[in-house]
């Protein structure tokens, strides 16, 4: 079912597995790839980005396992919630310089500007996009250093949730480059757009704590318990219904380019759907037997 009109969230999925997987030793499922890790701890997605030996820089392999692992969490029914971290001790510190001077050095004298920025468009905006158009909640587990497409990344989810060893910045200027990813576009919106031009202008590092005053975070947590409070968020988030909350995140952020008078209908339409879906048939049902319903996706 998608909506009519200009409103497009898909609402119902086929259900898929996530893919060639191996089992944990703690029953989770886990993905095979090279760059990343994909598990999946009951309900919720666990995406870690794997090469701390450089604090997580993106290769080009990288990106296109980020890309796929973001189509298989999209596509998998059993994945309710998704949660972006990094192994070690950083989120991700950006593309790895190393490689991209070399590629750059490929790529530049035989591609025209408008070549140029598809490869672009296709790995980190393809990643960011992923990401903030993913249907189903996302969550950013911020453990250390988040470093331009890092940055962007942890931006483009719906909420952060950061160690007191959280530190972000966007990192362009000092390459003399424009950030390519979204921060134009995603910094205004978490912290407003003096304090997003003060940052991008300056290139200056934002620490945790700054970061919670402002809003990136949404909670500042001890680094021994930034997964488990992190993940129990996502456990609660995923409890809820996967339908509503679809159509919550696709009606804020469509929200967010919108008047009000334009919103409403959207809005209105949304509720209409929820109505007929078997989940709110579940939560009356619960809700008269005194229990905690039981939220099929349907």
């Amino acid at each position: 079912m998608r909506f009519s009109g200009s409103l497009s969230l898909v609402i119902s999925f086929s259900s898929t597995r996530l893919g060639p997987s191996a089992t944990a030793a703690n029953g989770c499922a886990v993905m095979k790839y090279q760059t990343i890790l994909l598990e999946r701890i009951g309900q919720v997605a666990k995406l870690t980005l794997n090469r701390p030996e450089v604090l997580n820089a993106i290769n080009g392999r990288m990106f296109e396992e980020l890309l796929a692992a973001l189509r298989e969490v999209a596509a998998d029914d059993s994945s309710r919630v998704l949660v972006l971290t990094g192994a070690g001790r950083a989120l991700c510190s950006g593309t790895d310089i190393t490689e991209e001077k070399a590629e750059g050095e490929r790529l530049l004298p035989h591609m025209s500007p408008l070549e140029i920025t598809e490869y672009m468009r296709t790995r980190p905006q393809g990643v960011a996009t992923a990401l903030q158009r993913l249907p189903k909640p996302t969550i950013a587990m911020v453990n250390g250093l988040a470093m331009a497409d890092g940055f962007d990344w942890a931006l483009a989810c719906d909420i952060r949730i950061g160690s007191v060893h959280a530190r972000f910045r966007n990192g362009s200027l000092q390459l003399g480059l424009v950030s390519n990813s979204g921060a134009t576009w995603l910094m205004p919106r978490a912290l407003g757009l003096g304090k997003a031009f003060e940052f991008l202008y300056t290139d200056d590092w934002l620490d945790a704590e700054t970061a919670l005053q402002l809003g990136v975070l949404n909670r500042l947590v001890p680094i021994d318990q930034l997964e488990s409070e992190t993940l129990a968020l996502a456990e609660r988030i995923a409890s809820k219904a996967p339908v509503a909350n679809r159509l919550v995140k696709e009606l804020v952020y469509r929200g967010l380019r919108q008047q009000f008078e334009e919103h409403l209908p959207e809005a209105a339409f949304a509720e209409a759907l929820t109505l007929a879906t078997d989940d709110h048939k579940e939560a009356l049902d619960a809700f008269l037997s005194k229990r905690p319903p039981k939220f099929s996706g349907r």
